[in-house]
């Protein structure tokens, strides 16, 4: 055992216990005076007084010497160290480590992962009682798989066990778990010791904040050279409808990095389990896209499909897999006049998202409930609104869930409106507002948080504006105030206006359906929008809300976060007409995993993140209700990016304000005495002796007080 001082300077005040003893040492006693009639006959002689020099009072002095040392040798701040290793100053005393270790879909490449467990092994294990160490694992997000501790077993089991997943990198997610561990710290000297390949796309993406003050950071990389590459990044889907049929045409984009020599592969395109084409082809480039032969969807099941490239090498082949259900296609019925919707036409055309099955109708002469079986969108392209059965059926059609777009254009007279669909239309399209010929009017006020216009925000939102609109109907009737959306027990919106006010788009909620009524044309004979770049996305975003569809994807990013409600809509679990009524607020889903893990959806529940890539089956708890629907999971193909951040970077990012704080850039032996200090607190217990010291002394100085006037008198 020894004894140290972490501020040792203070000793000099040792020498204050020399002031008692002086004090002690000439100390004079007075006599009393005597009256004497004259000193004329007496000789001054000098008296010696040997007393002065002799401490008559002992325990009064040690008293007060033992207090002004007590208190110089706390003012010194002592720290009383056990063992060899304490009196030497070891530089990994009271240590508080944070390993955080990178367990992305990029560790996985050669044999990174191995060597970043070896690495984490080595550091937990060189550490050293009272060392205390824990173990955050992180990829998208991050978390504390082991909390700080002193047994090292522990985090050597989960190391042994852990695997690299599927997700990309963040940084940011990692350094905050570690930060939130060390903010709980109670020790002086911490520290963070980061594992990983440091791929520059984990520190770009994601948070970017800084560790605590005083943290030391130690980047440890076990990346390498980046080998050959080869992967399907994307798969775009063509659709098509000829002669009833659905086909689809997929194209894949294959990513070949990390080498200019061109090589060859086998590249398969399986359909339910069934080899649909496989071909042998030649990558040079660095991206390169084949076109693969179309399969047809039939019946109303998803359909699973998936493209493997296996390389020349012999390297593993990954699957990139994706789903496709008939389901998600939007049938659309076009009823118009002439040639006036040749632009309309050419913007529904098959490709994109949804796939738009589109039949075109002359006029709506002998309209029937047949003609609309299996027609999700009716839309009246500057067509009279029928009446009698014609009427009726669309009115059947709205009620029970279908969507109705009506475009009010040149053909659509207001004598052709009959007062029966007024509880259907949102207005009465009216007379017609002719604007300046060379200036026209511009779209505005649109909503901007509508399903419609979301698509368009920040630059996109200025293209709207572009488009001139020289005529369009006035809406009369229904409609007419507001300034945007009523609430929310109101059946109509306007959902866009021109820049006089009047309404340009607007819509009406009918029973279970929506009708909307465009008040301008779709044709360059009142308006060049079909002649702005701002024509096909409109028209296409329209007709999917018109047509109650919403945004689908064939596949999923792991690590993405879901919404459960929409799984469960898709599956038919939590219908959209029932969402925020209470109505399906009480069912549930069941997500199923490539490796049988379940997860429970519902729809007030937190987002959902896949955590490996393949398909993923939702069905009705304890499989009752629904249709059922499959999603499918790619890996993070942002994990592919060969770009890498300097670790001596990263070390100036999380530390760049001078972090390592006076604490920190201590020396070990400084740093583990002021740990020790602090827990022992020997200053507080030397301060209470000299309180209780000073208590003595006061008691003990008035006992001796009256003798000395005894002694000084006699």
């Amino acid at each position: 055992m020894g004894l140290a001082f972490l501020t040792p300077l203070f000793l000099a005040g040792l020498f204050a216990v020399a002031i008692p003893v002086v004090v002690h040492l000439i100390r004079r006693h007075r006599g009393t005076p005597v009256a004497f009639p004259s000193l004329m006959f007496l000789r001054r002689l000098p008296v010696r007084d040997v007393r002065r020099r002799q401490i008559r009072d002992w325990p009064l002095l040690l008293i007060r010497a033992s207090a002004v040392a007590l208190l110089a040798l706390a003012f010194a701040r002592p720290v009383l160290q056990f063992g060899e290793e304490a009196v030497a100053g070891d530089e990994d005393a009271f240590r508080e480590v944070v390993v955080v270790l990178d367990r992305s879909w990029s560790m996985t490449r050669g044999d990174r992962w191995a060597r970043a467990v070896s690495v984490a092994d080595s550091v937990v294990t060189g550490l050293q009682s009272p060392d205390r160490a824990s173990l955050v694992l992180f990829d998208r997000s991050g978390i504390v798989a082991v909390e700080p501790t002193l047994e090292m077993g522990r985090i050597h089991s989960v190391l042994d066990t852990t695997r690299a997943g599927w997700s990309g990198a963040r940084f940011g997610a990692g350094l905050q778990a570690a930060s939130t561990v060390l903010a709980a710290s109670d020790r002086s000297r911490r520290e963070v010791v980061f594992i990983s390949d440091f791929q520059r796309s984990g520190w770009e993406q994601g948070p970017r904040d800084r560790l605590p003050p005083g943290v030391r950071f130690t980047p440890i990389d076990v990346g390498d050279e980046e080998r050959r590459v080869l992967v399907v990044a994307d798969v775009a889907l063509e659709h098509d409808f000829p002669d009833g049929r659905h086909l689809v045409t997929p194209t894949v984009r294959i990513l070949h990095r990390g080498s200019d020599v061109p090589t060859r592969g086998e590249l398969v395109l399986e359909v339910d389990g069934a080899v649909v084409e496989s071909r042998q082809i030649e990558i040079s480039a660095e991206s390169t896209s084949v076109e693969m032969q179309p399969f047809m969807l039939a019946g109303a099941e998803p359909t699973l499909a998936a493209v493997r490239l296996t390389p020349q090498e012999g390297e593993r082949p990954e699957a990139f897999r994706f789903v496709l259900s008939p389901r998600e296609v939007l049938a659309v019925l076009l009823m118009e006049s002439g040639e006036a919707a040749s632009f309309l036409r050419r913007a529904l055309r098959p490709g994109g998202t949804p796939p738009i099955r589109l039949e075109t109708r002359l006029g709506t002469q002998g309209l029937s409930a047949q003609d609309l079986e299996g027609t999700d969108l009716v839309i009246l392209h500057d067509v009279p609104l029928p009446a009698g059965p014609a009427a009726t059926a669309l009115r059947d059609h709205v009620v029970s869930g279908g969507g109705l777009l009506v475009v009010a254009g040149p053909g659509s007279a207001p004598g052709g409106w009959a007062s029966e669909w007024d509880g259907l239309l949102p207005g009465r399209p009216g007379e017609t507002v002719t604007r300046d010929p060379a200036r026209g009017g511009s779209l505005t006020g649109f909503l901007r948080d509508h399903p419609v216009f979301m698509s368009f925000e920040g630059s996109e939102g200025g293209s709207l504006g572009q488009p001139r609109f020289f005529r369009y109907r006035a809406l009369s009737g229904g409609l007419l105030s507001g300034s945007g959306s009523e609430g929310e027990d109101e059946p109509t919106s306007i959902l866009a206006r021109f820049d006089d006010g009047s309404p340009a788009l607007t819509e009406r909620a009918t029973g279970g359906g929506r009708t909307l009524l465009w008040t301008s044309s779709f044709d360059t004979e009142w308006t060049d929008l079909p002649l702005q770049p701002t024509f096909v996305p409109l028209v296409r975003e329209i007709v999917r809300y018109a047509g109650a569809r919403r945004e689908s994807t064939p596949f999923v990013t792991v690590g993405q976060p879901l919404d459960p409600g929409y799984l469960l809509e898709a599956a038919g679990l939590f219908p959209s007409s029932t969402a925020g009524t209470g109505g399906g607020e009480d069912r549930s889903g069941i997500l199923t995993g490539p490796g049988g893990r379940r997860i429970e959806l519902r729809p007030s529940g937190g987002p959902v993140e896949l955590r490996e890539p393949g398909f993923y089956d939702i069905e009705g708890d304890e499989g009752g209700g629904g249709q059922g629907w499959s999603i499918a999971a790619n890996p993070d193909l942002g994990e592919l990016d060969p770009a890498r951040v300097d670790p001596e970077e990263l070390t100036l990012a999380v530390q760049g304000d001078g972090s390592a704080s006076a604490e920190g850039r201590a020396t070990p032996g400084e740093t583990s005495l002021a740990e020790g200090e602090r827990r022992q607190g020997a200053w507080r217990f030397l301060l209470l002796a000299v309180l209780v010291l000073l208590l003595g002394e006061a008691l003990l100085a008035n006992r001796k007080k009256p003798l000395a006037k005894q002694v000084g008198s006699a």
